[in-house]
């Protein structure tokens, strides 16, 4: 018998005794949340789990989001080990604008007097995506740093079809109420999407 070797039975326990309830990317986890000891600014703590983790994922940690910023290949002493970093600002979009037809109070389409449906334009629900944000750089455990301007800030979200769409090059957004227009994204760090943006004046 190996004294070295892992115990999964008592990776488990742990697990199921001082276990917190997480949501990664909506779905539900145990996980062990712990301290970096990192000096740094940002609130970067160690994510463990049972269930693989990766780059890019959100975590809903005691009413906070965080976005995980390294990289979890595999099991490290019978469980997933990475950092994740607290994402200071949820930035706003409208909601897409339908047209859907007018409806009267008993859920039937109303018509116009050639007998066809009249429709009208809605805005959909807003889209909230959290993000980390910062007016001088990126960097990952002292060891991935990019820099911005002055009038520049890095924004760092999870890398997806609607981020992607709402953050393509040039596009503009609101955040600390200014206009910000994005200046290039960065896909280098698969599962996070590093955009640098520019005050619009």
């Amino acid at each position: 018998m190996n004294p070295f070797a892992i115990n999964e039975q008592d990776i488990l326990y742990l697990f199921e005794s001082a276990g917190t309830e997480v949501l990664i990317n909506d779905q539900a986890h145990k996980a062990i949340i712990t301290n970096s000891g990192f000096n740094s600014e940002n609130d970067e703590r160690y994510i463990n789990t049972l269930n693989p983790i990766r780059m890019g994922d959100l975590v809903s940690f005691n009413d906070h989001q965080y976005i995980i910023i390294t990289e979890s290949n595999g099991k490290r002493h019978a469980k997933y080990r990475a950092i994740m970093r607290h994402c200071n600002f949820t930035i706003g979009f409208p909601g897409e604008i339908e047209r859907v037809p007018v409806l009267d109070e008993n859920g039937n389409p109303i018509l116009d007097n050639h007998g066809r449906p009249i429709f009208e334009e809605r805005e959909g629900d807003p889209y909230f995506i959290p993000a980390i944000v910062d007016d001088k750089y990126f960097q990952v455990n002292n060891q991935f740093q990019m820099r911005v301007a002055d009038n520049q800030i890095m924004v760092v979200v999870q890398d997806n079809e609607l981020n992607r769409s709402k953050f393509e090059v040039n596009k503009r957004f609101e955040l600390m109420g200014k206009e910000w227009k994005v200046l290039q994204d960065d896909l280098t760090k698969v599962g996070l999407l590093i955009l640098t943006c520019e005050r619009v004046v």
